[in-house]
């Protein structure tokens, strides 16, 4: 796959700003911005002539300051300045999300024939969640941010429609950061029909696919906001066909043999493998947890807690399980109190008291190097492009649990792949302790799991020497440095 970087000419060149000075526009969702704060910290690592600015919502704040300090940490004697931390009005996209009625319930559905109206129905909340209104408070916020930064060059999240929009009618020299792989941006622009027969996405055969397309096509909510925003002034606002363009460098996490492969990759897509973020090794920070880790294998996992103590009571396994005791669903705000007692635990309690269990609300170490301590047996998580990349990184099996849209593919490819299993595909988006049960065992357990754990030790390798987000930070900084030396 092509590493190569093209910049192409334009009818109208793009504007390049201040040399040396980089602004990102991010979401401030993990899933989506991680890829982009990895390469932040190679920036400020390896090119500390580098000015970076940030423009995103609070709560990325505290993860942009956590890597500056890492890095002066690391190196007291590196030049490198903060981070520049630009903050955006409360219209994140998760905010989004839940005021255009979607919660994690309603967004949930099973693959296949079975879920494709909830796709199409939710297609264009993917593309775009914003209200014609919000999107344009914070494209004029972003517009201002430019302006006042003047960056060299602008770096942006492809799903961070307002920020795209602000850029590109200011017309400045940009790249973009993608957390997902080809098969996820390009799949339309395959030769010879091959996405209606080659690829098991979902949606996954003829019928599913022009259904898919006809919605993409007819989006009526996001062809109101296109007229509201437009009657505004924006030229080709919120544009779902032009989101790559020959003349942009995109930078992809696809790595060969970890995702499907595509006839036709685009000139100016960099293939970087893995992009994530790593604070040192786990020891570093937090010994007692790479302690209790090191006792026995462990399941890094978010699942039922019958099926979790039916596999221990076959194995010797030991469980960490991320767990955070909320109603509160993750598109709402507002704290509407625990509705439920600790009965489900009850099945894990005897585990719990022995130490073979340990539940937290949160992970103290950084998730690639929890992955990487070699204790990890198997990462079980939604599916999503960042847990699915961290695992492969790390060599380490993986039990996907999708329930909706494009964590399905996922959950398909560790299959496909060699590397893990698809959890309950007769039940998704549900899972019921026998099939999960089932599921763990086999990674954990069954001839077939140490087969995944070979392959994905192989892939492990081949992460080691893929260029990563320091590839993505010199090329930025490449083009960065071309910038004027002072306003003008």
């Amino acid at each position: 796959m092509s590493r190569q970087l093209f910049y192409g000419s334009q009818v109208t060149p793009p504007i390049i700003g201040r040399a040396n000075v980089v602004l990102f526009l991010v979401n401030s969702e993990a899933g989506l911005s991680n890829v982009l704060v990895a390469t932040a910290k190679s920036l400020l690592e390896e090119h500390p002539a580098v000015e970076i600015h940030f423009a995103s919502f609070a709560p990325l704040a505290p993860q942009l300051e956590r890597i500056s300090s890492y890095i002066h940490t690391k190196d007291p004697s590196n030049p490198a300045q903060d981070v520049v931390f630009h903050q955006l009005p409360d219209l994140s996209w998760t905010r989004a999300i839940k005021l255009s009625g979607r919660t994690m319930s309603n967004m949930a559905h099973p693959p296949g024939l079975d879920g494709i109206s909830q796709i199409c129905k939710d297609i264009q909340f993917y593309v775009s969640p914003w209200s014609g209104e919000d999107h344009y408070v914070l494209y004029q916020r972003l517009i201002d941010i430019i302006d006042q930064v003047d960056p060299a060059i602008i770096v942006l999240d492809t799903v961070f429609r307002p920020g795209i929009d602000a850029t590109r009618e200011r017309n400045r020299l940009h790249a973009s950061i993608s957390p997902n792989t080809l098969i996820d941006n390009f799949v339309m622009e395959q030769p010879y029909g091959s996405m209606f027969w080659k690829y098991p996405l979902i949606p996954e055969n003829i019928y599913l696919t022009l259904r898919f397309i006809y919605s993409v096509l007819s989006m009526s909510d996001i062809k109101k906001k296109q007229a509201f925003l437009k009657s505004k002034g924006l030229s080709d606002p919120i544009n779902f066909y032009n989101l790559h363009r020959p003349d942009v460098p995109w930078f992809t996490q696809t790595l060969p043999g970890a995702s499907r492969p595509l006839y036709k990759v685009p000139q100016n897509v960099s293939c970087l493998g893995p992009m994530s973020i790593s604070l040192g090794e786990a020891s570093g920070q937090d010994l007692n947890m790479v302690n209790w880790l090191a006792r026995k294998p462990t399941i890094l996992a978010a699942a039922m807690a019958s099926a979790l103590a039916h596999v221990l009571e076959q194995t010797d396994l030991q469980v960490l399980w991320k767990f955070r005791k909320d109603t509160t669903d993750p598109f709402d705000n507002v704290d509407r109190g625990v509705e439920y007692d600790d009965a489900f635990i009850t099945p894990l309690q005897p585990f719990i008291n022995s130490g073979r269990v340990k539940m937290t609300p949160w992970l103290s170490v950084d998730p690639t190097a929890l992955l990487k301590t070699g204790h990890i047996a198997v990462s079980v998580h939604h599916g999503g492009a960042g847990c699915y990349h961290e695992a492969i990184e790390a060599g380490v099996p993986q039990l996907v649990l999708p329930q909706w849209f494009d964590l399905y593919n996922f959950a398909q490819l560790v299959q496909d792949i060699g590397v893990g299993v698809w959890g309950c595909p007769e039940t998704s988006p549900d899972w019921t302790i026998k099939c999960l049960e089932g599921a763990l065992l086999r990674v954990v357990k069954d001839k077939s799991g140490q087969e995944m754990k070979e392959n994905a030790r192989h892939l492990e390798h081949m992460a080691q020497n893929s260029p990563g987000p320091q590839f993505a930070a010199s090329e930025i900084a490449r083009l960065a440095a071309a910038g004027k030396s002072e306003r003008t």
